[in-house]
Parts: structure tokens; C-alpha cells; sequence
């Protein structure tokens, strides 16, 4: 699986929980933009069609016309043979022209940012769409053939409440969803949010809520397969590729790739972008890195690690390497061995972050 992510930073607005790579749309910026994008992939001599390619930002709809189709066009020489080509949309973004231009480049799923289908909540985080825009957008999409959808949503909200999240799901049973992605809303430095002090739930809470939406999820037909992913047609094929830590290139502002045991990560300063010093960082990953690595990533999804891979990739026998730390959470009942695969349990699902930490002492 060959993946490529393309990162776009622009924003009309940003929202008071975001800390991703963004700045504000400016048109002459994002038409520079487009060139040091263009650079880039020149200057690493990226000539393959991927197998999934996926548009995130920042708000990659915020592109005038004009400026998503030069995006596209920079883009079609690698999506000739491209399985799952997503773009990231916000409903006060789109419009008619920009889904009928998408469309027509080969762009066949959608990620909606809707976060929450109730107005009163979306303006305490700053988000200038409405309910109402978030479903013609989903409806209007599927109307023109796109069929592979995903919602994302955030729970722990200020003023939120669980029968407004269940409300969320309600809607989303009403719409021709197939894949949902839900977040607890964790604040990091930077954002207004953290600014403003706002607490969100705690770990017991936080784990309440958890347990409640995977529940109500998967009465309504979706297949939870990652921490925060649920699927009802298909799983994302690009997020899977992170998961399974497969190499991937990755493109933009911020962006990062892992490529032949390294990692690299582009700047964050649009400014450096512009110039063309995208590359900001270079990691080579040590064996024990990557095995780690590899470890974490597979344990965040429900069908787990499958020993008999794991183990020829690494040269390496997992179960005996980390029997301490196995043995230990497997009578916690948060981890178990099933089928060759080693995966958290759904009481390890919630607290995966505890178990890593453990593995990586």
C-alpha cells in the first residue's frame, strides 16, 4: 500500500480547540502556496501513483476554485491507479462547483468537519457552519455518487451533554454515513480552549462517555476497527496504512513521512515553507524505535497485531519480549492473545495510553 497526505493550513476561521498546523486563508499565500507545494514534490521527485492519497489541513475546501483545481491538477499525475482519494470539507467552505470539481479529479471520500450537529455547541468552539449545512452537505454528496462519507465528531464540549451526543448519532443513523470518526476533545497548548481554562471530562467520565457511544455506534450498524473509528461499508485504507506502519509520503506544511526507516517533518512556519526549507527535521529510527512504534499502532486497533508479522518483521518474539507487561494486563483483562493476533480488550481500548506507557518502560 502506497500512501501519500497532502497537507493544506488554511482556515476562513480557526477553531478554539485546533492546534494543527494552520493560518488564516490569504489568497496571495495560498496561491504561493500551491508553487512551494509544487517545489516540494519536484525537489523529492514524488513520481508514483499512490493507492490512497488524503487531503487534510487546515480546511483544504477554503482553496477558491481556482486554486483546487490547480491543487488537483499538481495532484493528478499521482492518483492514476489511487483506491481511496479523501478530502477534508468544511460545510461553510463548499459549494456546488468545488464538489462537481473534486468529483471530476477522482476524489471518491469525503471527511466531513462537522464535530456536532447542534448550533448552540459549535459556537462555543467557534465553528461558523450550522447543522443544517453539515447535513445538505452529506446529503448532497451522496446524491452525487460519493458513497464513502465520514463524519467527524468531538464529545466533552463545553456545555455538552451525553443526550446531545446521542442526539449526533441519531442524525447521523438518518444519513447516508459510513464512516465515523469521534474524538474526546483534548486540549492542547496553544488553543483558546486552554486558554479560557475550560476542563474537560475526566478519566472516569471520559471512559463513561467511551463506552456509551461505542455501544450506541454499534446498535446502528457501525464496526468499531480503530480507538476513535467506526465503519460501516469500509475502513479508511489511508488511516490503516498509519496504523498498520506501513511508509508513507506526506506533503505540506507541517506535514510528515516515514520513508526507509526515517521519519521526516516539514516545517511549520509557512514562511520557511514558502521559501522552499520544507524539511525541518530528519529521524533515522532505530530498531527498538520502530518496533515500538509498530506496536503502539497496532494495538490502537480492535483486530490488533498479528504475531506471526510482528515477529518476522522485527526477528524478534513479542510475546516473550514483553511477557511482563502481557502477563500483567492480560489479568487486568485489557489485553489478550486470540487467533495469532495480541489486541486490547474493550476495557484496554479506553486506556490504552496507560498500557503504551508500560511497553515503552
Amino acid at each position: 500500500m502506497s500512501s501519500l497526505y497532502v497537507h493544506i493550513p488554511f482556515c476562513q476561521h480557526i477553531c478554539s480547540y485546533c492546534d494543527f498546523s494552520k493560518v488564516y486563508y490569504n489568497e496571495r499565500w495560498a496561491d504561493d502556496y500551491l508553487k512551494a507545494l509544487q517545489y516540494e514534490i519536484n525537489d523529492k521527485n514524488i513520481n508514483q501513483s499512490f493507492d490512497t492519497i488524503y487531503i487534510g489541513g487546515g480546511t483544504p475546501s477554503s482553496l477558491s476554485y481556482e486554486q483546487l483545481q490547480l491543487l488537483l491538477e499538481i495532484l493528478k499525475p499521482f492518483s492514476k491507479n489511487t483506491k481511496e482519494y479523501s478530502i477534508e470539507i468544511n460545510p461553510e467552505t463548499m459549494s456546488n462547483e468545488k464538489l462537481d470539481l473534486m468529483i471530476q479529479y477522482g476524489i471518491n471520500r469525503l471527511s466531513i468537519g462537522v464535530q456536532t450537529f447542534h448550533d448552540n455547541l459549535l459556537e462555543h468552539i467557534e465553528r461558523y457552519h450550522t447543522s443544517q449545512q453539515a447535513i445538505d452537505w452529506i446529503k448532497r454528496a451522496s446524491l452525487k455518487g460519493i458513497d464513502d462519507i465520514n463524519v467527524d465528531l468531538i464529545y466533552g464540549l463545553p456545555y455538552q451533554t451525553l443526550k446531545d451526543v446521542d442526539e449526533d448519532i441519531a442524525i447521523i443513523h438518518s444519513l447516508n454515513v459510513s464512516h465515523v470518526s469521534i474524538y474526546s476533545l483534548i486540549l492542547e497548548d496553544h488553543t483558546l480552549l486552554r486558554y479560557q481554562n475550560y476542563q474537560p471530562l475526566n478519566d472516569e467520565e471520559d471512559a463513561l462517555w467511551y463506552d456509551h457511544i461505542n455501544n450506541s455506534l454499534k446498535k446502528i450498524g457501525f464496526l468499531h476497527y480503530e480507538v476513535s473509528n467506526y465503519y460501516q461499508k469500509k475502513p479508511s485504507l489511508h488511516n490503516l496504512a498509519y496504523w498498520h506502519y506501513q511508509d508513507y509520503e506526506g506533503i505540506g506544511l507541517g506535514a510528515h513521512s516515514l520513508q526507509n526507516h526515517c521519519r521526516y517533518e516539514n516545517t511549520k512556519s509557512l514562511t520557511r515553507y514558502l521559501d522552499g526549507h520544507y524539511l525541518n527535521h530528519k529521524e533515522f529510527l532505530n530498531h527498538d524505535g520502530e518496533l515500538f512504534e509498530c506496536l503502539m499502532m497496532g494495538l490502537r486497533l480492535t483486530e490488533g497485531i498479528d504475531l506471526d508479522a510482528f515477529n518476522k518483521r522485527y526477528q524478534v518474539d513479542l510475546l516473550n519480549r514483553y511477557s511482563y507487561v502481557i502477563d500483567k494486563y492480560q489479568r487486568y483483562k485489557m489485553l489478550e492473545v486470540e487467533n495469532g493476533f495480541l489486541k486490547t480488550t474493550a476495557l484496554g481500548m479506553k486506556y490504552l495510553n496507560t498500557l503504551l506507557v508500560d511497553f515503552l518502560d
